[in-house]
């Protein structure tokens, strides 16, 4: 068998699956997606991919309490994962607008969010992993601006248990 053979054989599986997966375009007829979580998966989709904007990697959750959900995504994709995990961003709709305000890279599911909050949002629970380190849950805070840009970062801590399961793997 040719190496160009072998090459159709390894893409035809993915084909296949983002050809399952419905796509943030697709997604807009579902009545389950408001307007935040679709935007933010319109996004992510034309950054990198539909594979990267499947729906039940979104959740939507008001963590600033003003009634409006804000969204978390985490984000699967060659450019956005590596050993210690994918990248968690988190948009809130600012005026109409999508904005980020959190990215957070090697970040693993489960995600939580604790009833405490800092700079106006609750606090997130992310589980880290990788780069010899065995799995651990980090609270990252607001920081007034965005969620700490690593769930290393001198004001995340380490927490025994996650708050409430917003995403996890299926």
């Amino acid at each position: 068998m040719g190496m160009r053979n072998v090459a159709l054989m390894m893409i035809a599986p993915l084909s296949v699956a983002a050809a399952m997966i419905p796509s943030a375009s697709a997604a807009a007829d579902d009545d389950n997606f408001g307007p935040e979580k679709l935007a933010a998966m319109k996004k992510i989709e034309a950054e990198h991919g539909p594979l990267a904007a499947a729906p039940e990697r979104f959740a939507e959750v008001d963590l600033d309490g003003d009634g409006s959900p804000e969204i978390i995504g985490y984000i699967r994709s060659p450019e956005t994962c590596g050993s210690g995990g994918c990248t968690l961003m988190v948009f809130d709709m600012k005026g109409g607008k999508l904005a980020q305000i959190g990215r957070i890279p090697a970040s693993r599911l489960p995600v939580s969010i604790y009833p405490e909050s800092h700079g106006g949002f609750r606090d997130l629970g992310v589980t880290t992993a990788g780069g010899g380190y065995g799995s651990a849950i980090r609270r990252v805070p607001f920081t007034g601006s965005s969620y700490a840009p690593s769930a290393w970062d001198d004001t995340t801590a380490k927490e025994r248990r996650h708050g409430t399961v917003v995403l996890r793997d299926r």
